[in-house]
């Protein structure tokens, strides 16, 4: 498995092979998630894997799909290849019912983008100047989301990656790329501010280090 956490402008990836098995069903251009698909980043990076493969399946989550317009409009286009499910990543239940739906629909996973975050949300997040303004619920609420949720979304994924491996694609391995942000660097970091997005982003990076060396043999920052 290969897992990829991209930090603009840097691809953190860390290579690893597991085991496919032989009782997963081989789906043909494989089957790929991007949990926070709603907009943004996420729901690019639904068109584009519908639109460049034109046999691989897409599965696409957010917390409310009934209102993710954009991404309704897909499932119209790709009402085959496009599954869309609802996944709040606060809410770890809903991670374990995707994780299900996935297993009895396709069985395995080959592909897997975590690309949910928040910056901010008018009056109840914004990007702290000072320190007077740095309030405990902000600075949990975006840990929980830019850093825990992602996490929590591999460890449940997990048993399909391992499954799908390099079945229906032309890997070698199944892929985890995480969405992270160069204000997570520590050592880039010469302004200040932004306490709580820089310090949610800092631990995803983290937490995706920290697999690294338990689960894999190399790591490597590829520019991009």
């Amino acid at each position: 498995m290969r897992f990829f956490l991209h930090t603009h402008p840097q691809l953190m990836a860390i290579p690893m092979r597991l085991q496919s098995f032989a009782s997963a069903q081989k789906w043909e251009g494989g089957v790929s998630m991007v949990q926070g698909a709603s907009r943004g980043i996420g729901l690019e990076f639904v068109k584009q894997m519908l639109e460049k493969n034109g046999k691989g399946h897409v599965i696409a989550t957010c917390r409310n799909p009934t209102k993710a317009t954009a991404l309704l409009e897909l499932k119209n286009q790709f009402a085959e290849r496009l599954n869309v499910l609802p996944l709040d990543v606060t809410v770890e239940s809903t991670i374990e019912e995707s994780a299900r739906s996935i297993t009895e629909r396709y069985g395995s996973l080959n592909l897997l983008i975590n690309a949910s975050g928040i910056l901010s949300i008018p009056s109840v997040l914004q990007p702290e100047t000072t320190l007077s303004k740095v309030q405990k619920s902000s600075m949990m609420l975006a840990y929980e989301v830019n850093a825990v949720g992602p996490i929590l979304v591999i460890k449940h994924m997990w048993p399909l990656l391992k499954v799908g491996g390099l079945l229906g694609t032309d890997r070698d391995v199944a892929v985890v790329a995480n969405i992270s942000a160069r204000v997570g660097s520590i050592g880039d970091n010469r302004l200040g501010g932004w306490h709580s997005y820089r310090s949610s982003k800092a631990a995803l990076n983290q937490f995706v280090y920290t697999l690294s060396p338990r689960q894999f043999s190399h790591y490597e920052v590829i520019e991009v």
